[in-house]
């Protein structure tokens, strides 16, 4: 096949066997997805099994554990140094399953973000995942779509791209079809759309010239693929938590074994204790627990229509106390339907009710309404209800279907040699079509107020006269009424030139107004209100007409002040944002265009705000980018607003928003309880055995006895915690600061505290087993190694805040918990049962004595816990 962008429209064409006009058949198109494979890039292999498992081996924990096995073997202790070996090869297993899950779930996540492509199969056009795309498919791309394949510009209108992702060029290309010489650089290649790369004005076809990694862009990822990814946020603090605990426990570790050795201690034993209790100090898994804890929330959010695409912003959900939202389809249904005819030869408006004109009477400029509907149009539809495009294109193409079947076919035949693509400045879309007898026909839509700016005539009882003042204010009452009524409103119209050379900006005959229906979501007062509750602050802005907006405002509980002030477009142009005290209290913004969007976004950040913000359109990137959640639409959202934001909305509802940032918060709460779970439980082995160093005692529990409690109690309660499902009051009150580290110093007294209790606890039976029991050492050692080991199980409990009930909180109806404390404490049992286990622990027999005082030493904690929060 010669160069794709050397060759002609034609040649190529013939060369890949298609039809740039029909695309390709079905049947042929599955023929070729078997011989070129799905166009996929090739994830990075670096997460192999194999890898993963030698990766549990690198870290300080197992250096620790292989001292401590080296220690045993030195000084003869063979059974103890095959003891430790297990637990190192028993950590490294459960380290694997962990980090394989997390990646397994990452991956999965992956796979729930589908990309979608419009082509031409069969001569029509429809919407199939991106991956099924093949060479000599005939793709239509319009602003907003990011290309799913590189292909040759086969067609274009007004099409410009965004190629720096690729090229390094901030300034968008226009595109062509022109053959071009053969050593130009790819850069300069304007009749090739590449992969990734994103349209940013107008409409084209493109011909698929390549797929997969045989694209520019997969060429490029080929190369890049080891290249190692940054951590998340979330990550990092716990990773440097870990970093000052390890240096902690290294201290801890020199004074443990000095006073030991000076207290008389055999110095073996204060090593090898020392080092196990490093090993149950440094909480190596704290990443990758939290990773899956992540992961896990996300998959509830995805089952929720809430695409979360990064781990990092599962942090920033919570953190959330401004919410920047649209109008159209995320407070409103976006289910847009034709509601009302305005002409101005009729004082009462024409309304509209499953598709019926009331009244049934026509107005003569009703047939030039239609006429324009459908030829000023991008939209597609099968039938009278199935349509690929903009929801408002679609209502217009079927309302003239259903009002005059025979004319939409006959207008769908018409060439259209001219269009004005809508952008978010102008407001407006002009084509020009040939029409019936050679005419030339060219119609206008769009904002109304931008629409009647172009006309200079006005259509009444089908002539067409001349403006006047009286006209104009006529007109603008009824945009305002329509407005006010919550209708979307847009004006329709057009003129017949003698050729093609006129104007095509001016000199139109304004038709009529037509008002959309899109009535409000039933959830999204609820959703305003857990919102309000929970210190968030909601503000609307919307490109909508002022009205408009101010109407679904008040339908939806955003406010209720029938008075409230609404910021327009043209007003917020002439403040300046960086020292203004104006807008504090202002809730709905209208005629708001994305550049004033994206300074409002960054007002609101500079004042303290953690921003999570929507938005659908090309021109939103920047401010998504740029907010710290940036939201995009997952129904009429384009590519290039989903590829730069954190979230996408699969059903384009505020009522989702909502329920993220609720998640966001109980994934941030599991977290920290399971960080304090850990953290409190480890530090009370070291209180226990430290404490009895100091005071010269006995050890009450044995090296191995730490390492065992590390594996059995550590792990699963605190993947149990990561799972909760939060708590009713989570979504009362603001939640944390951005800036909080991950423990507070509240988290880290509750921690010492928590601590302290175990501790008294376990040394109290173990001291009253002793002096009051007259126990020997092991029985003594046994019973504070079971206290401890089942205080720690039942240990979440005392998680539970003070003004909870005890019986009705996010840990008790955590199913995972139970599970954990059920299977963990198996665990402890069969090591009592299981001989080779119970030799190694040095377990001996207990009595219906010691049992009694274990529990009570086991529970005792979460009693002493609960009345201590009680009565500070």
């Amino acid at each position: 096949m010669p160069l794709p962008h050397t060759a002609t429209v034609k040649e190529i064409e013939l060369t890949l066997a298609t039809d740039i006009s029909s695309g390709l058949t079905a049947d042929e198109a599955n023929k070729r997805l078997i011989i070129y494979g799905r166009n996929e890039l090739q994830e990075p292999t670096s997460y192999n099994p194999l890898i993963i498992l030698l990766a549990q081996f690198k870290n300080a924990l197992t250096a620790l554990l292989f001292a401590a096995a080296l220690i045993s073997f030195l000084f003869d202790d063979y059974p103890e140094s095959v003891a430790i070996l297990m637990v190192i090869l028993i950590n490294a297993f459960i380290g694997f399953i962990l980090e394989f899950q997390a990646h397994r779930s990452m991956k999965a996540l992956k796979k729930l973000e589908k990309k979608w492509a419009k082509v031409f199969r069969d001569g029509q056009l429809m919407i199939i995942e991106s991956c099924l795309v093949v060479p000599g498919d005939i793709l239509f791309v319009e602003a907003g779509d990011v290309a799913s394949a590189d292909g040759r510009i086969v067609e274009s209108v007004q099409l410009e791209v965004n190629q720096s992702m690729l090229t390094g060029e901030s300034v968008p290309v226009s595109k062509n079809k022109y053959p071009l010489q053969a050593d130009i650089i790819l850069a300069e290649q304007d009749n090739m759309f590449f992969k990734g790369t994103s349209a940013t004005n107008g409409n084209g076809r493109v011909l698929v010239t390549s797929t997969g990694m045989n694209t520019e862009i997969g060429k490029i990822s080929e190369m890049i693929s080891g290249t190692k990814k940054e951590d998340i946020p979330l990550n990092i603090k716990l990773n440097r938590l870990s970093y000052r605990l390890i240096w902690f426990t290294l201290g801890l570790i020199v004074i443990f074994i000095t006073v030991g050795y000076i207290s008389g201690k055999e110095l073996y034993s204060m090593i090898e204790t020392a080092l196990a209790l490093a090993v149950a100090a440094i909480p190596e898994g704290l990443p990758i627990v939290a990773t899956i804890a992540l992961a896990k929330g996300m998959f509830k959010m995805a089952k929720h229509k809430v695409l979360v695409k990064k781990l990092a912003a599962v942090e920033t959900l919570g953190e959330t106390d401004l919410i920047m939202t649209d109008k159209t389809g995320t407070l409103t249904e976006n289910k847009l339907e034709v509601h009302r005819l305005s002409f101005i030869s009729h004082n009462d408006d024409f309304l509209v009710e499953n598709g019926q004109i009331l009244p049934a009477q026509e107005d003569p400029s009703m047939y030039r309404l239609l006429q324009v509907a459908a030829l000023c149009n991008n939209g597609s539809i099968r039938n009278s209800e199935d349509g690929i495009g903009d929801p408002l294109e679609i209502a217009l193409l079927r309302f003239v279907f259903k009002q005059n079947a025979p004319l939409f076919n006959t207008l769908c035949q018409y060439e259209r040699y001219y269009e004005k693509v809508f952008d978010s400045e102008s407001r407006i879309m002009i084509t020009g079509h040939m029409i019936e007898n050679h005419r030339h026909f060219i119609s206008i839509k769009g904002g109304p107020s931008e629409v009647l700016e172009k006309c200079t005539m006005f259509l009444v009882d089908g002539e067409e006269v001349s403006f006047g003042e009286n006209e104009i204010k006529e007109w603008k009452g009824k945009i305002d009424y329509l407005a006010a009524d919550g209708l979307k409103v847009l004006g329709f119209g057009y003129k017949q030139p003698a050729d093609k050379t006129v104007d095509h900006l001016s000199g139109f005959t304004f038709i009529g107004l037509i008002g959309f229906l899109d009535p409000p979501r039933a959830e999204v007062p609820m959703a305003l209100a857990q919102c309000h509750e929970a210190g968030i602050k909601v503000v609307m802005v919307t490109g909508d007409h002022a009205e408009t907006a101010k109407a679904i405002a008040l339908k939806i509980g955003l406010t209720n002040n029938a008075n409230e002030t609404v910021m327009h477009g043209s007003d917020l142009a002439k403040i300046d944002l960086t020292s203004t005290e104006i807008l504090k209290d202002i809730l709905i913004y209208s005629r708001v265009n994305p550049a004033q969007k994206l300074a409002l976004m960054k007002y609101y950040q500079d004042q303290g705000n953690v921003v999570a913000m929507t938005g659908d359109g090309v021109n939103d990137a920047p401010a998504l980018r740029k907010a710290d959640i940036g939201i995009a639409m997952g129904l009429r959202g384009t590519d290039v607003a989903r590829e730069a934001s954190d979230m996408v909305l699969q059903d384009d509802s505020f009522s989702s928003i909502a329920y993220a940032v609720r998640q966001g918060r109980i994934i941030i709460n599991n977290i920290k309880n399971f960080v304090i779970y850990l953290l409190s439980c480890n530090l009370s082995e070291i209180l226990i055995v430290g404490l009895a160093v100091f005071f010269n005692m006995a050890l009450p529990l044995l090296p191995l006895q730490i390492l065992f409690l590390n594996l059995v109690t550590d792990v699963f309660p605190a993947l149990a915690l990561g799972m909760g499902g939060g708590n009713v009051g989570i979504m009362k009150g603001r939640f944390r600061n951005s800036e909080e580290p991950i423990v507070t110093t509240d988290d880290w007294k509750s921690i010492v505290g928590y601590a302290l209790v175990l501790t008294i606890s376990v040394l109290g039976v173990y001291i009253f087993s002793i002096q009051v029991l007259h126990a020997n050492t092991v029985l003594a050692n046994n019973i504070a190694f079971y206290t401890l080991a089942f205080a720690q199980l039942v240990h979440p409990l005392n998680l539970i805040k003070k003004t909870d009930s005890i019986f009705k909180n996010e840990i008790v109806r955590n199913p995972h918990l139970w599970l954990a404390i059920i299977f963990c404490s198996l665990l402890m049992i069969l090591a009592y049962w299981i001989p080779p286990i119970r030799e190694v622990l040095d377990i001996g027999s207990f009595s219906r004595e010691s049992g009694v005082i274990i529990a009570v030493g086991s529970f005792a904690p979460v009693v002493v816990i609960r009345l201590l929060k009680k009565l500070t």
